[in-house]
């Protein structure tokens, strides 16, 4: 244990020296993720304003055919209508008119005899903003058809107010603690995940790869210590720069949306831009738990592929792909709409982790779910160490030309 924990403080002690790592470790959790993610919150805030201050420009074809119609329209403050004669479809392709509305020229006649009335609204749907002027044309025709159905109304003697005769009063039975933790849920799990892997990258290449390249690998390993001590002192390196890095990162970021707010980011995963994001204390550790298991994991992981690599930059070539394998899992399970992950879903390295992150930070503790994750990952980490292990009482690998 003494040669292990010897080990262990001469590479982070070499880790802090060196100025990328120390960059992986500490600068880049700290500033450049909350930077980015409050950025993107107000960056978000800031364009659904705009669309919704956004004044759009609609070609309408044959105007002159429903002046009734047009009237409403052009009270929508947020519509400008422009006759048009030429070809509609054309224009708005090419982004010459948000919008066209095509009218029948019997619009009246059909208004008259109470008939059914078709009108094409012509769209880009590659084009956002052609479809909020769609949404924008969808309110007029509301508008409009509550005009006429009045005005129909009062003809039969019948009160207009029976079209409202049923109000939608909404209510939410989720907690603003839960709505808080559901929002949470699309970026804790992320950055857990992501500075699991970056954190300790440069640490595993330096303690392999980097030390075959400056030649120093040999002279330990001509040392008295047994070669398991020499694996696990730099496994425990590389885990505890991981580690750290998550740790930085998540209060870096627990800082920045404290004192800078969480702007709208909320707008693009369904829930409010004030949220809650308060965490119990029995999440806390089940995530930190969880956490040092995949730190376990991953460190072992790049330890292994590392000391194949004959340099720094050979080594760096073979983690970077690694990233996919983490990050990609990641993103699906974030964008699957209300998904219900059965019991064996959380046996599944990675995707369990981030499966129960989002569980526990919306208050639900599944005793099955977090025994099933845990057992799952702690097996994947000793049998990720135990090919560690194998690898470094390999010579042939270790000083492979």
């Amino acid at each position: 244990m003494k040669n292990i924990i010897t080990i262990w403080k001469k590479e982070l002690k070499d880790t802090i020296r060196d100025r990328r790592t120390l960059m992986a470790m500490i600068i880049l959790p700290m500033f450049l993720m909350p930077l980015i993610i409050i950025g993107m919150g107000w960056f978000i805030e800031a364009q659904v304003e705009k669309a919704e201050e956004q004044i759009v420009q609609v070609a309408v074809e044959n105007i002159d055919a429903a002046p009734a119609f047009m009237q409403v329209m052009d009270q929508h403050e947020k519509i400008t209508t422009v006759d048009f004669n030429g070809n509609i479809q054309e224009a708005v392709k090419n982004d010459e008119y948000l919008a066209g509305i095509i009218i029948p020229d019997n619009f009246n006649q059909l208004i008259e005899t109470q008939g059914k009335i078709e009108i094409v609204i012509v769209r880009n749907s590659i084009n956002t903003d052609s479809s909020t002027a769609v949404s924008r044309i969808a309110e007029g025709v509301t508008s409009y058809n509550n005009l006429v159905l009045a005005g129909r109304f009062s003809e039969q003697g019948i009160e207009a107010s029976i079209l409202n005769s049923v109000v939608i009063q909404p209510e939410d039975v989720a907690t603003e603690k839960e709505v808080g933790g559901f929002g949470l849920g699309f970026l804790l799990p992320l950055f857990i995940i992501l500075w699991s892997v970056i954190g300790g990258q440069y640490t595993a290449v330096d303690v392999s790869a980097g030390e075959k390249e400056r030649k120093t690998l040999e002279s330990l390993l001509l040392t008295p210590v047994k070669r398991l001590d020499i694996v696990f002192g730099k496994f425990l390196a590389v885990s505890t720069t991981a580690l750290i890095s998550v740790v930085v990162a998540l209060s870096s970021l627990y800082a920045a949306i404290s004192i800078f707010g969480f702007g709208d980011f909320g707008a693009g995963t369904g829930v409010s831009g004030e949220l809650n994001f308060s965490i119990d204390l029995n999440a806390v550790l089940i995530m930190f738990g969880i956490s040092i298991l995949l730190v376990l994991m991953f460190s072992a992981m790049q330890l292994s592929i590392s000391i194949f690599a004959k340099s720094y930059k050979e080594a760096q070539s073979y983690i970077g792909p690694s990233y996919l394998v983490v990050i990609l899992p990641t993103v699906l399970v974030n964008t699957l709409p209300n998904f219900k992950p059965e019991t064996w879903f959380f046996a599944i390295p990675v995707v369990n982790a981030i499966m129960l992150f989002k569980e526990v930070l919306i208050g639900v503790y599944d005793v099955s779910h977090i025994i099933t994750t845990i057992v799952s990952l702690l097996i994947c980490s000793i049998i990720v160490i135990f090919i560690a292990t194998k690898i470094y009482s390999k010579e042939g690998i270790l000083f492979r030309d």
